[in-house]
């Protein structure tokens, strides 16, 4: 358990915020069509007139990594407390 709390739980938490954080930027920087990307076009990363659904999964990434982390990181100070049987 001591293992998991203290590099896979961070590691989780870490690709849950990439993978959201990829959702909601990544369309600026990358284009699959003919056009040029935003950036290369002039546009700005945040453009609050095309925030939609790809600013929730940003959001939702930011509480749930941090959420996780958080929660990992109580359970792992109270397992080093507990007395060794």
């Amino acid at each position: 358990m001591r293992f998991y709390l203290k590099w896979v739980n961070p590691v989780i938490a870490l690709l849950i915020l990439a993978i959201c954080s990829w959702i909601y930027f990544g369309g600026y920087f990358v284009s699959f069509g003919k056009d040029k990307p935003p950036y290369a076009q002039g546009g700005v990363i945040i453009d609050p007139d095309k925030a939609g659904f790809s600013m929730y999964f940003f959001a939702k990434g930011l509480f749930c990594s941090s959420a996780l982390f958080l929660t990992g990181e109580i359970l792992k100070r109270l397992l080093d407390k507990r007395p060794q049987t």
